[in-house]
């Protein structure tokens, strides 16, 4: 997980007179200017200001107003973060985690622990993941449960999943299979992959929630649209728990929604199998497979037999 610090595209501008300050040079670059906003940066910086130091930091690093530096963005990263900034700590933790500078994890592990311990997300996130695997610092599930389960709290969503899986399995922290479902359910409706494989799972095995096969095979559905191939496995598990029915119509459409004001998402025929997972209002949700892949949708249920 990385933080999306600016926004790509470079407009070019000369450096321009104005008042030197961290506003001044914000101003400049919500405008484009980066030129200038490095200018107003750099007077600010070079009198000892964090966020001044941060911003030339990126302004470096991504080649916005000057020549494209690494070198250049970490001295004013390396500033800002002894200034206590935290977000430049973060910064610093993740360049040496990905390798981009020289130090390994056990660098990235000292920047994140600096600014987790101010309570950046991301970096209590990525300071668990290391403790977690035993990267750059001895392995210690109790630690890495504790800045995961900060870091969820503060809505980060991998470590949400992540911590729910400690949960689950009792690692770190006592086990409870229904702080595990909450987490996993947390996670799996902001999109989390991983998490909506995990919450199928737990549907299925009546494990920290009552047994639901029609559930188990939503979030499946819902893992394997985004990519998760574990959750394509993991459908025909439950698949045959639902019941099977036809399609009664010559060309019947399903719907992305209970109702005919939402998009058709495919067209089956006559006699065509769809396992029903639930019905609301005369419509009836389907899974179905298109071109081999699992889908979900509605159709009217006096078109089913």
């Amino acid at each position: 997980m990385g933080r999306k610090w600016i926004l790509a595209g470079v407009v070019w501008a000369m450096a321009m007179p104005a008042m030197a300050d961290y506003a001044a040079g914000l101003e400049e670059f919500q405008r484009g200017n980066y030129a200038s906003s490095l200018y107003e940066w750099r007077q600010e910086a070079e009198k000892g200001d964090a966020k001044s130091q941060f911003s030339m930091g990126l302004l470096y690093e991504q080649g916005l107003g000057t020549r494209k530096s690494l070198e250049d963005a970490r001295k004013w990263y390396r500033l800002a973060a002894d200034n206590g900034h935290m977000e430049a700590q973060t910064r610093l933790g993740e360049l040496y985690l990905t390798g981009q500078l020289e130090g390994g994890d056990a660098k990235a592990v000292e920047w994140f622990d600096k600014a987790a311990g101010q309570g950046d997300a991301l970096a209590q996130f990525q300071l668990g993941m290391l403790y977690l695997e035993g990267r750059g610092v001895t392995a210690d599930s109790e630690k890495a449960a504790g800045w995961l389960e900060q870091a969820a709290e503060k809505g980060v969503i991998q470590a949400q999943n992540n911590i729910g899986s400690l949960y689950e399995n009792g690692q770190g922290v006592e086990q409870n299979a229904t702080k595990a479902f909450e987490l996993y359910e947390k996670a799996a409706r902001q999109g989390d992959i991983y998490a909506q494989n995990n919450l199928g799972a737990m549907y299925a095995k009546g494990n920290g929630v009552e047994r639901n096969s029609a559930w188990a095979v939503f979030w499946f559905t819902m893992a394997a649209n985004g990519g998760n191939e574990v959750a394509v496995d993991n459908i025909p598990e439950v698949l045959d728990r639902l019941a099977i029915k036809q399609v009664a119509g010559s060309r019947v459409n399903i719907r992305r929604g209970a109702g005919t004001d939402y998009d058709v998402v495919a067209v089956l025929r006559r006699d065509d199998n769809v396992h029903v997972l639930g019905e609301m209002e005369g419509w009836s949700q389907v899974y179905f497979e298109l071109n081999d892949f699992p889908e979900l949708g509605w159709v009217s249920s006096s078109l089913l037999k």
